[in-house]
């Protein structure tokens, strides 16, 4: 077991706390990321395994990878989850105030046979081989970064030729609540607003829906997962890029976004799902009415 330790103050979001975490490496093969508060199904590490090599018949570098549905606060430690609760689809939500694409799932009406092909990859659960996290480390320019961390890792690993499936079934439970709890961004108020916006700044100018910075900085010598002491980068590479496997404007046509032009078609909606009769909650309405419906809780 090997833990880093660093005191609340110290904190600078979750993409920073993932890339040390992803230090920590020493060789296994596989890698698996979670969020805390998180429950599993009775033998979730063999269900993990067996649905990762059925992805391989569709893909040599798959991800297996989605939210998982919430259970409430006060549920005890030794709960089981109900094997009639069904898997859910990571589909497309909303553009945010600072234009950054957040995402949502949506529950199943019944299980498929097999892992589904998916476009959005989710940071609380992603299951893979430990290829993964050394040709697309997590990216340590994002400090204080939360929103935006899963639609850029998304286009990341698909720029890497990298591809996300859905779990066939359910496997993980998550506490979605967070009223009960304190969160950084409240405690840091001030240093999250600060470098909150440079991160973001840099997540559209990858999404092609900001500016390249004005002064272009060399990368620092940033370790990567298996490094021993920070390695030299070569100039004009950015080992937290895009990839060249496949554009950009490849992953906004088959997930029907263009994060330029703030738009979500049909299929990003639904997760690239073939209809909305594949959900327990169908919806009715375009980009602008879903919008208004996932928008509407915050604003009260």
């Amino acid at each position: 077991l090997r833990v880093v330790r660093l005191r609340a103050e110290d904190a600078r979001g979750p993409c920073w706390a993932r890339y040390l975490a992803q230090l920590l490496w020493d060789g296994e093969e596989l890698y698996l990321q979670l969020d805390s508060h998180m429950r599993f199904v009775p033998h979730w590490d063999r269900h993990m395994r067996r649905q990762l090599a059925e992805c391989l018949r569709g893909s040599p570098k798959p991800v297996l990878c989605g939210y998982g549905r919430g259970y409430p606060l006060g549920v005890p430690y030794d709960w089981v989850p109900p094997s009639d609760l069904t898997g859910c689809l990571n589909c497309a939500g909303f553009f945010d105030k600072n234009n950054v694409l957040n995402i949502r799932y949506r529950s199943l009406k019944a299980d498929w046979d097999s892992p589904q092909p998916s476009f959005f990859w989710s940071a609380h659960f992603s299951f893979s081989s430990s290829e993964m996290l050394q040709a697309v480390p997590y990216d340590p320019q994002l400090p204080m970064l939360f929103y935006g961390e899963e639609i850029l890792m998304t286009v990341r690993l698909f720029s890497h030729g990298w591809d996300l499936f859905a779990p066939s079934r359910g496997l993980v439970f998550h506490l979605w609540e967070r009223d009960y709890r304190r969160v950084y961004m409240s405690d840091m108020r001030e240093l999250y607003a600060d470098l909150s916006r440079s991160s973001r700044r840099r997540v559209h100018a990858l999404l092609g829906s900001g500016p390249a910075p004005f002064f272009e900085e060399g990368i620092e010598a940033w370790p990567l997962p298996g490094d021993s002491a920070p390695r030299r980068h070569s100039v004009g590479t950015d080992p937290f890029g895009l990839g060249t496997a496949r554009p950009l404007c490849a992953y906004e046509t088959a997930a029907e976004v263009s994060f330029a032009r703030r738009w979500l078609g049909p299929g990003a909606l639904r997760g690239g799902a073939p209809g909305e009769d594949v959900f327990i909650a169908p919806e009715d309405g375009d980009q602008a009415a879903i919008e208004g419906r996932c928008l509407a809780p915050q604003s009260q």
